[in-house]
Parts: C-alpha cells; sequence; structure tokens
C-alpha cells in the first residue's frame, strides 16, 4: 500500500451503494468513502454528493492491509462551511451581535411593581376572592 494515513489525494468515483463510494485512487489502488465521511451535513443519498467518473479530493483516515482496501473521508480532505464559520467565531470576528446584559443592580422593575396590584385585582374577579382564615 503506497499511501499512509493522513494524506490528501485524488481519487475517481468508480461506484456509489447506499453505504458509500468507491474510488480508484491514481495507482490503481481502491477506496471506501462510507456515508459517515462524504458530508458533515445529513446524507440522504450519496449519489447527491458524488457522481460516478467525478474526480474527487480524499483523506486517508484507514488502511484495511488484509482486504487492500483505504478508508477515505470526503468531508475531512477540505473544511466546509460550517468548520469556517466556527473558526471565524473562534477568532474573535464575529459576524452576530453580541447580547448586551444590564447588570441586575442597574435593573428597574418599577413597571412591574406598578401592574401588580392591578393583575391581582383581575384575578381575584377573574377566579373569585377566596377568604382564607
Amino acid at each position: 500500500m503506497e499511501y499512509s494515513i493522513g494524506e490528501i489525494i485524488t481519487g475517481e468515483v468508480t461506484g456509489i451503494q447506499s453505504y458509500g463510494a468507491f474510488i480508484k485512487l491514481a495507482n490503481g489502488e481502491q477506496g471506501l468513502i462510507h456515508i459517515s465521511e462524504i458530508s458533515s451535513y445529513f446524507v440522504k443519498s450519496v449519489s447527491n454528493f458524488v457522481k460516478i467518473g467525478q474526480t474527487v479530493k480524499v483523506k486517508i483516515i484507514d488502511i484495511l492491509e488484509d482486504k487492500n482496501l483505504y478508508r477515505l473521508s470526503l468531508k475531512q480532505a477540505e473544511p466546509t462551511p460550517r468548520q469556517n464559520v466556527r473558526q471565524v467565531v473562534s477568532r474573535g470576528n464575529t459576524p452576530y451581535k453580541k447580547r448586551f446584559r444590564v447588570p441586575f443592580e442597574q435593573q428597574d422593575f418599577t413597571p412591574l411593581v406598578n401592574s401588580l396590584n392591578n393583575w391581582i385585582d383581575e384575578a381575584k374577579k377573574k377566579y373569585g376572592e377566596k377568604k382564607h382564615d
């Protein structure tokens, strides 16, 4: 087996099954991209992501020497948009608005206090006032 784990190489899609895609590598050896390694998004059908005859860039994630087969990953070969967003956020360049939090000492509950007696009176009228002795 010519390649090693972690290498990123190109290959041609030679077959598609419900569980993954078979890849012919440049040196003639075979590999399999399992459906879980096609994309970081939900994959309902492998054929939605790759086509027979398509050249793809893949990463070798395991070598099954007894079967003379490489386990490959399409999603690990190149960063996906979701991974890029995480990298941007981790660098502090977040495109999202930061939430503004008011410290508890500065919070004003006056509108609630002013309305509380009215709410109690309305509830008493609605449910009937019961005296508790």
